[in-house]
């Protein structure tokens, strides 16, 4: 059910509610004025009638018979039924009341008036004629005429309400109309959004509220258009990087492998063309001596390609030893490098491998994009004793290089980001990364 129905059933039902309030409460102010009309004149018949009676004790007229009070002449009496009985209790005189001149209120009206509302009590009069019992004089209440004029009156608040009702809903139909129209134009941009349209806008509606809704939607949007941009250029970067690699590599194996076997066969081929005995040790023994160049060098390619020292010797002889290899590497530079002895046994073996890979990237980018004299590297456990800090400093910062670019900077972060840690670059004179990692409980 769309949003605009549903409001116009709720302000429906409330209406409605206020209606039924609204009847309920006339109809128990209608009650209590019929009954305190109807008892009061009652009151006033009873009075008249006893009063009468009490200055005429001895009428002539009740001496002959067939007279009576005259009650049949009161035809226009709304609020009571008179009706005047002799001794052997046979009517001889009543009030006479014509219905057909109203309109009767349904049988269920007449119930709901009655049901909620106290009996209302008949009056009985003795009629004496000096000491003979005449008879008495019967007072109930009629109170159909004004039951008759608050149905009227209640038909036709009702037929005002029903109008009231239509026009309520064709202003809230058109008010509707217009207020979500621009909810029309939110839905679109979504659907824009949900095709990779990341150029999607939502326009001013001059509404508060949707505005506010439209406003955070671009911000959206273009946070999702920058993400989508550093998406790309991280592929393409991750691409570059994956084709650099494999050039490094084979210009590794080629320069050291490829030279060190050229060698080597070149040694052999000695062996075999020359018969002097001291010759041959000779090239055997350099034989041996670029052999074990090899060697190096191939555990050099395969440490910088894997992570065996980390499975072998532990987190911080691996980063030691990746710090001692950066400072031979680049002596010029000042390395210092702390590791906190309270972070034995207690990081995490998942968060090692990334840990170890964050420092090496940081390393590879120090010596990439910057000429610094100094660099700092530290791993302490915070106060809390639960947070491990990674501080990597260096003061060599090239001006030229922006915020947040370079493939480096999107690994480090991502890494972080799998370890649901926390990072923040400092970049003024000095390039900072600060390193948060919950690693305790």
């Amino acid at each position: 059910m769309s949003l605009k129905f549903r409001l116009l059933i709720y302000i429906n039902l409330l209406l409605l509610a206020a209606v039924f309030i609204g009847l309920a409460a006339i109809i128990l102010s209608a009650q209590n004025n019929v009954r305190q009309e109807i008892l009061s004149t009652q009151s006033l018949a009873v009075f008249a009638i006893e009063n009468a009676i009490e200055k005429n004790p001895g009428n002539i007229y009740f001496k002959k018979r067939g007279e009576n009070f005259g009650l049949s002449k009161l035809n226009e009496l709304r609020h009571l039924k008179i009706k005047f009985y002799d001794e052997n209790n046979q009517v001889r005189d009543r009030t006479s009341s014509d219905l057909s001149k109203i309109k009767i209120p349904p049988d269920w009206f007449i119930h709901i008036m009655e049901e909620f509302s106290k009996s209302l009590p008949e009056k009985k009069i003795f009629v004496n004629l000096v000491d003979k019992k005449l008879g008495y004089i019967l007072i109930n209440p009629e109170p159909l005429y004004e039951y008759s004029e608050i149905w009227q009156q209640i038909t036709s608040g009702l037929l005002v309400i029903l109008l009231f009702f239509g026009l309520v809903n064709i202003m809230i139909f058109i008010v509707f109309y217009h207020t979500l129209k621009p909810i029309n134009a939110i839905i679109e941009g979504f659907q824009k959004l949900e095709d990779e349209n990341y150029k999607a806008k939502i326009n001013k509606t001059n509404i508060l509220e949707l505005d506010i809704i439209g406003m955070k939607f671009n911000e959206m949007v273009k946070k999702l258009r920058e993400g989508n941009i550093k998406i790309h250029k991280l592929s393409q970067d991750l691409i570059n990087v994956q084709e650099q690699e494999k050039n490094e590599l084979a210009r590794n194996l080629h320069d050291e492998l490829g030279q060190s076997l050229t060698a080597i066969q070149a040694e052999a081929a000695s062996i075999k063309s020359n018969k002097r005995e001291e010759s041959r040790i000779l090239a055997l023994e350099s034989i041996i001596t670029i052999s074990k160049n090899m060697m190096l060098s191939t555990r050099e390619l395969i440490k910088k390609l894997s992570l065996g020292i980390l499975e072998e010797m532990g987190l911080e002889i691996a980063i030691t030893d990746l710090v001692n290899n950066w400072s031979k590497r680049y002596p010029r530079n000042t390395l210092k490098y702390f590791y906190d002895k309270k972070l034995d046994n207690l990081i995490p073996a998942s968060f090692e491998a990334r840990i170890y890979r964050i420092i090496q990237e940081a390393l590879t980018n120090i010596a990439k994009h910057s000429n610094p004299k100094n660099v700092n590297i530290s791993l302490k456990l915070k106060k809390n004793k639960r947070d491990l800090e990674i501080k990597i400093f260096n003061d060599g910062v090239k001006s030229k290089l922006q915020k947040g670019s370079g493939i480096g900077l999107l690994g480090m972060t991502e890494r972080v980001n799998q370890m649901k840690g926390t990072v923040n670059f400092k970049r003024k004179n000095n390039f900072e990364i600060i390193i948060v990692i919950k690693v305790a409980s």
